[in-house]
């Protein structure tokens, strides 16, 4: 049951990121240089985690990767065609380290916790 409510949440902040990447606003603004990667970074991070709880064995990881991966390419294409936005190779790059250091770091965990 668990899962089935990690699933959910999952699917209402992928909406939410969505959203925010495509609102003329721009979501959170944070003041500093790389404020905007930060978002991307987190925002990744935090779908990779809600998408790894919601499924558990390795091939699932690798498919979550790539699944994840592919949003954030879609949203950065969608963004070519929003006037008020603009899309980055960086923001990408942020995305997929997001998701990279939530794997790298719950393998860590796994290591830890199952020694």
């Amino acid at each position: 049951m668990a899962k089935f409510y990690f699933k959910s949440i999952f699917f209402i902040t992928s909406f939410a990121i969505l959203y925010l990447a495509l609102a003329p606003s721009g979501g959170i603004y944070l003041d500093f240089d790389l404020g905007d990667k930060f978002n991307h970074f987190m925002a990744f991070f935090t779908l990779s985690l809600l998408l790894n709880r919601s499924s558990s064995s390795y091939e699932k990881r690798l498919r979550n990767v790539i699944a994840l991966t592919l949003f954030g390419a879609f949203i950065e294409v969608v963004q070519l065609f929003v006037q008020y936005r603009s899309a980055t190779f960086g923001d990408l790059l942020a995305d997929i380290a997001g998701i990279i250091c939530f794997q790298i770091s719950y393998s860590i965990y796994r290591l830890i916790r199952y020694r």
